[in-house]
C-alpha cells in the first residue's frame, strides 16, 4: 500500500494509489493535501476547480468502497445528510464516485477541534453549557430526518474562528447512521456493524453501542453527554482500558458532577440533566431539545439563581413548558402541564403523589379503584401482566423500577410501556417522563 506523510508520521493510505495529492476527482475536486483520517476514510485540503474554493473531501476507505452494501448506505446517507441544514453542522456539498473511489465534499472550517480548545483543562460551566447548547440544536434537526452522528466527541466538534471569538460546528455528519424510523427496519441495507458504521469511539459509547445494539438518536445525547462531563470535570465519566471502559459504559453509574467538584457550584437541575443523559438505558434519556432548555439560561449567563430549589413548581421548570403553580394548589384541580396534556392518572394511592409532590405540579391523583382517565398513566410497581393490560388499552403507561435494574427496565420496554423512572421516584424525573409519553403517543 501506498504512505504519505502526515506531519511527523507516515500514514499507510489503504485505499488505491490513484488518490493522491494532486489527484482530480470528478474532474472537479483537486486532492491538495491530508488534513486529518478515520475508521471511514481520509480527509483531503482540496480546491474546487472552476471556483477556486477550498473545501474539504472525505474519501471513503477502499475497503468499505468495494462492499455493495456499504456502497448503496453511502449513497442513501450521504443524501440525507446533505439535505441537514444547519448553522451548528458542517454542510455537505456534492459526494459521488469516480475510479472506484466514494467521496464527500464538505465546508473547509478555520478554527480549532473541540479537543485543541480543552487542552486536557476543564471549561467555564457556561461556556461548557453553550458548546452543549449548540450540539444539541443541531442534534434536534439531525434527529428529525432520523439522522444519527453516532460518533460525539471534542474532536468532531469544531470551534470555527469568527468575530466574536468562534462557532460551534458539528463535522463528520457526512458519514454518519440513519436510525431506523420507529415501527421501521434497515431491511437489505443491514447495519454494517464489521465495518465500525455503529462503531464509535470508546470514551463517548453509549452502552447500546458497547453491545452491538441498534444505535438511535439516544446514542448522541449518551455521548454529548461524555463531552458536557468532560467539558466541566477535565475528563469524561469512564476510564480504563478499552474492555474496562466498556462495561462501565454498560453497568457502571457515574459519579454526580456535584459531588466530584463542590466548588463549581453546580446548579443541581444540571447534575440531574447530565446523570439522565448518562442513563444506561436508551428511553430514559432526555431529548436534545431538553438538553437546550435547561443548559440555554447558564450558556446565556443567567445561570440558576432565578430557579426554585423546591419541589414546587421545579418538575414544570425542568420541561420548561408552562409558569410555576399557584400558591395554594389543590389536589384534584385542572392540569396545568400544557394545552396538550389534559388528566395523569395515577394507579395508587392519593396520598403517594402528595408525597411526591405531583397534585402541586398540575397532575390529578386518583385511588387505585378510580377510573383511569386521561392520555398518560402512571403505574408504580405494576407487574408486567398489568402493564401489558394497560398498553392495550391504548393509553401511553409510565412505570418505575429500582435503581440500576437494568433488567426490569427492559422486561418493561419490551411490555410496551413508554416509559421507565428509578425508584425513588422524583418528582421532576416523573413530569419528564410522563411529558415525553405524552409527546411520543401516537396521533
Amino acid at each position: 500500500m501506498p504512505t504519505i506523510g502526515i506531519g511527523p508520521r507516515a500514514v499507510e493510505l489503504p485505499y488505491s494509489a490513484a488518490v493522491v495529492p494532486g489527484r482530480v476527482l470528478a474532474e472537479k475536486y483537486r486532492l491538495d493535501e491530508v488534513i486529518g483520517e478515520g475508521s471511514m476514510g481520509i480527509v483531503w485540503r482540496a480546491t474546487q476547480l472552476g471556483l477556486g474554493r477550498a473545501v474539504a473531501v472525505k474519501v471513503l476507505h477502499g475497503a468499505l468502497a468495494r462492499r455493495e452494501d456499504t456502497r448503496a448506505r453511502f449513497v442513501r446517507e450521504a443524501r440525507v445528510a446533505a439535505a441537514l441544514r444547519h448553522p451548528a453542522v458542517v454542510a455537505v456539498l456534492d459526494f459521488g464516485e469516480t475510479d472506484g473511489a466514494l467521496y464527500l465534499v464538505m465546508e473547509l472550517l478555520v478554527g480549532q477541534t473541540l479537543r485543541g480548545h480543552m487542552a486536557e483543562e476543564r471549561l467555564p460551566i457556561a461556556e461548557a453549557a453553550r458548546i452543549a447548547v449548540d450540539v444539541a440544536t443541531a442534534l434536534v434537526a439531525a434527529h428529525q430526518i432520523h439522522l444519527v452522528h453516532r460518533d460525539l466527541k471534542p474532536e468532531n466538534i469544531f470551534l470555527e474562528t469568527s468575530e466574536d471569538g468562534y462557532r460551534v460546528r458539528v463535522v463528520d455528519f457526512g458519514l454518519a447512521f440513519i436510525s431506523a424510523p420507529p415501527g421501521e427496519t434497515h431491511g437489505s441495507l443491514g447495519r454494517m456493524t464489521e465495518e465500525g458504521i455503529l462503531g464509535g469511539t470508546p470514551l463517548y459509547m453509549s452502552p447500546e453501542q458497547t453491545r452491538a445494539l441498534e444505535v438511535g438518536p439516544e446514542s448522541d445525547v449518551y455521548a454529548l453527554g461524555c463531552v458536557f462531563y468532560e467539558l466541566v470535570l477535565g475528563r469524561p465519566p469512564f476510564g480504563g482500558a478499552i474492555a474496562e471502559l466498556l462495561t462501565r459504559h454498560a453497568y457502571a453509574a457515574p459519579i454526580p458532577l456535584r459531588k466530584l467538584a463542590p466548588d463549581l457550584a453546580i446548579d443541581p437541575l444540571v447534575d440531574e440533566l447530565v446523570l439522565a443523559m448518562l442513563a444506561k438505558s436508551p428511553a430514559a434519556r432526555p431529548l436534545p431539545q431538553h438538553i437546550v432548555d435547561v443548559l440555554g439560561p447558564i450558556a446565556a449567563g443567567a445561570g440558576a439563581g432565578g430557579r426554585s430549589r423546591s419541589n414546587e413548581g421545579r418538575a414544570e421548570r425542568m420541561v420548561g413548558l408552562v409558569p410555576p403553580p399557584a400558591p395554594e394548589p389543590v389536589l384534584g384541580r385542572a392540569p396545568t402541564l400544557a394545552q396538550e396534556a389534559t388528566i395523569v392518572a395515577w394507579i395508587g394511592a392519593a396520598d403517594e403523589a402528595l408525597a411526591l409532590g405531583l397534585a402541586v405540579n398540575g397532575f390529578e391523583a386518583l385511588p387505585s379503584d378510580g377510573p383511569t382517565v386521561g392520555r398518560v398513566v402512571f403505574a408504580p410497581g405494576a407487574s408486567l401482566e398489568t402493564l401489558a393490560a394497560l398498553v392495550a388499552a391504548g393509553r401511553p403507561v409510565v412505570t418505575d423500577v429500582p435503581s440500576g435494574d437494568l433488567d426490569g427496565i427492559t422486561a418493561r420496554l419490551r411490555a410496551g410501556v413508554a416509559e421507565v423512572v428509578s425508584r425513588p421516584v422524583r418528582p421532576e424525573e416523573l413530569a419528564r417522563k410522563l411529558l415525553r409519553a405524552l409527546r411520543r403517543r401516537p396521533t
